[in-house]
């Protein structure tokens, strides 16, 4: 898990903002848990429970006869509640029960293991589950009236920018639906809503308590200055100031009841499919052992884990029930290419060479790198793969360097 940007900061001044975030969204978030199906006897989960009103209200919600765990990193702000809370990292946390709903609110926008958060959640639903997720837009930001606009403007570029040099998305609530769907996950409802308002309205005391505590973070991207900030918060707090503070993207995604692959019935339906289970990795071991010689299953499984633990993704395409292509890739960012999609991994069965699939694959990895923002796509082949080579080139791929390697002993 990323280090929580907010985690430094005194608890009262913590719990101040906090309970801003509850004035500002509770409403919203209650309409998309009751739109999701919330009701009497669900079983649910909230993680990140912060200062606890959405946990106490879907404990109100689904009663005596549900159940409703929250947890969070730091749980001691609902210490005094009658409320069932694990502390710690989601992602270490040994939780056995399954949910019918399990919802967030900007959570995921702070972690650089999103995907594997949402994997992991994935596997805690129960067939016919809902996830719903609040995430954040920093990059729909605008100001529209303000005593000084460029200070401002300058402001809200060091806030995105703070979130990019700690290898975050400002923009994740933009994408998050891509990860949800990668996941094998059904996208039921996708609702933004910019924060238009005028300066003291909750959402604009939000954003200025905010940027009084991450006021360093964002003068250290040297994009503002202590004056710029001094000026943003000024304009929070002034009535006659007018702003997009920025957008929230509200995502309800249900699992489908047929949803994972089973050892004994790995059948489904022809399409592209997110790996993210042991049993899926596990699955897809055969085919990417014609491209990996170097590992047995053991060793695979714990490999492609690991490496999904940071930013790697594995995407396989299905036809007639069978894997017939596989790509592992990672969004990344760089000098040389600027933010890019780079493919670790593609290999097609050989029985199915020929077929088209491996354009397919390229399609659909190029599709997902537009809508994350890249720049560019990229891959390494080794030098003695020279129908891989002819493939790349006759699909728009340029030679554009030579790659040097050393085996360190």
């Amino acid at each position: 898990m990323s280090e929580y940007i907010f985690s430094s900061q005194e608890r009262e001044t913590e719990f101040e903002r906090l309970c801003l975030i509850q004035d500002s969204f509770d409403e919203k978030t209650q309409k998309h848990l009751l739109k999701a199906g919330l009701k009497e006897g669900m079983d649910c989960l909230e993680v990140g429970v912060g200062a606890g009103s959405i946990a106490l209200w879907i404990k109100t919600q689904v009663g005596s006869d549900g159940s409703l765990l929250g947890v969070d990193l730091d749980t001691t702000f609902l210490h005094d509640q009658d409320v069932a809370l694990m502390q710690g990292d989601i992602l270490e946390l040994d939780i056995e029960q399954q949910f019918d709903i399990i919802h967030l609110r900007y959570v995921l926008i702070h972690n650089k293991t999103s995907k594997a958060i949402l994997s992991k959640l994935t596997t805690l639903l129960k067939p016919g589950g809902r996830l719903v997720i609040e995430e954040p837009d920093f990059t729909l930001a605008k100001w529209i009236d303000a005593e000084d606009m460029p200070a401002c403007k300058r402001v809200n570029s060091a806030i995105c920018k703070m979130y990019e040099e700690k290898g975050l998305s400002p923009h994740y609530g933009s994408i998050a639906h891509l990860q949800l769907q990668e996941l094998g996950l059904t996208i039921e409802e996708n609702n933004p809503y910019l924060h238009l308002c005028s300066g003291n309205e909750n959402v604009a005391r939000l954003m200025a308590s905010s940027t009084q505590v991450l006021s360093k973070m964002y003068i250290g991207t040297r994009l503002c200055s202590q004056d710029d900030i001094d000026k943003y918060i000024k304009a929070c707090q002034d009535p006659n100031s007018l702003a997009v503070y920025y957008a929230t993207i509200a995502i309800t995604a249900s699992k489908n009841d047929e949803m994972g692959l089973k050892s004994s019935d790995n059948k489904r339906e022809d399409g592209f499919y997110g790996v993210t289970t042991e049993e899926e990795i596990k699955a897809c071991f055969s085919l990417m052992h014609t491209l990996r010689l170097q590992y047995d299953k053991e060793s695979f499984v714990m490999q492609v884990k690991e490496q999904m633990e940071t930013d790697y993704r594995m995407v396989c395409l299905i036809s007639g029930g069978e894997y017939v292509c596989l790509a592992g890739y990672r969004i990344s960012q760089n000098l040389a290419w600027g933010k890019h999609l780079y493919i670790d991994d593609l290999v097609t069965a050989e029985g199915e060479r020929s077929q088209g699939y491996g354009e397919k694959m390229l399609s659909y990895l190029v599709d997902i790198a537009k809508r994350e923002g890249c720049q560019q796509l990229h891959l390494d082949s080794g030098v003695q793969r020279f129908n891989a080579h002819k493939f790349y080139l006759r699909e728009g791929f340029k030679i554009s360097s030579h790659h040097f390697s050393m085996q360190l002993e």
